[in-house]
């Protein structure tokens, strides 16, 4: 895997990167398929939903039509046809999602709000939700990549909040997890957000530049991100 987005100093600052390739995996992965089904079960409505809004103007119709499905899916059946989690922005607003490997968040308690809001609980997030509305117009303009990063003692693709992660103990049950967004616009006014997750053991991508910019983390997202042991843990082997 290529990590050249992992940077020094690390900043929560927004990149948008302009994006010319592939928006999404038109050959879903059956494995990944089998896991997002699998969360649904366990957590049903909690990971998927849209506001009226979203209802009243077709948005979910919208985004089938972008992926070239049956437009008469409901949004667990789409979810199911698509291998990223997915969002959709209306008016800088989330107004339709199916989020089944969230990082640390509930998809559902989203829904209806604008992107500064969602993105106030990020640490050290001034320059980000001060660029929220940039970055919302942005998106109904070009298509725009981004990635976002961590380390975790979890392999598995969700994290949702109620899940439990296991303990710190040995470099090899530390893994990078990586979030790959990519966005496209529909029209003026609504964009679509796709979110592909994936969770790799950090002995395979392992480079020092991982370490350099958790050791550049402030406080406060070392504790965001929950890796004030990991950080510790690192420096020490």
């Amino acid at each position: 895997m290529n990590i050249d987005f992992v940077k020094t100093p690390f900043t929560n600052n927004p990149t948008m990167n302009i994006h010319k390739g592939p928006i999404y995996n038109q050959n879903p992965d059956e494995e990944y398929l089998e896991e997002k089904k699998r969360q649904i079960d366990l957590l049903g409505e909690k990971l998927y939903g849209e506001t009226s809004i979203s209802k009243n103007l077709g948005l979910v119709q919208k985004f089938s039509k972008f992926c070239n499905l049956d437009k008469e899916r409901s949004l667990p059946e789409i979810t199911l046809k698509v291998e990223e989690d997915f969002a959709i922005m209306h008016k800088g607003k989330m107004e339709a999602a199916s989020i089944c490997f969230p990082s640390g968040w509930r998809p559902r308690e989203k829904l209806g709000k604008k992107l500064s809001v969602i993105h106030k609980p990020v640490a050290d997030n001034q320059k980000l939700i001060k660029a929220s509305k940039k970055i919302s117009e942005y998106m109904t303009k070009k298509p725009i990549k981004r990635w976002v990063w961590t380390i975790t003692t979890s392999k598995e693709l969700s994290e949702y909040p109620d899940y439990k992660k296991p303990e710190l103990s040995t470099f090899e049950n530390l893994y990078f997890r990586v979030e790959t967004q990519t966005t496209a616009p529909i029209d003026n006014l609504t964009s679509l957000f796709f979110i592909k997750v994936e969770v790799i053991p950090l002995a395979e991508v392992w480079d020092i530049r991982i370490l350099e910019s958790i050791n550049s983390m402030t406080e406060d997202i070392l504790k965001y991100k929950d890796l004030k042991k990991v950080k510790e843990f690192l420096n020490r082997i």
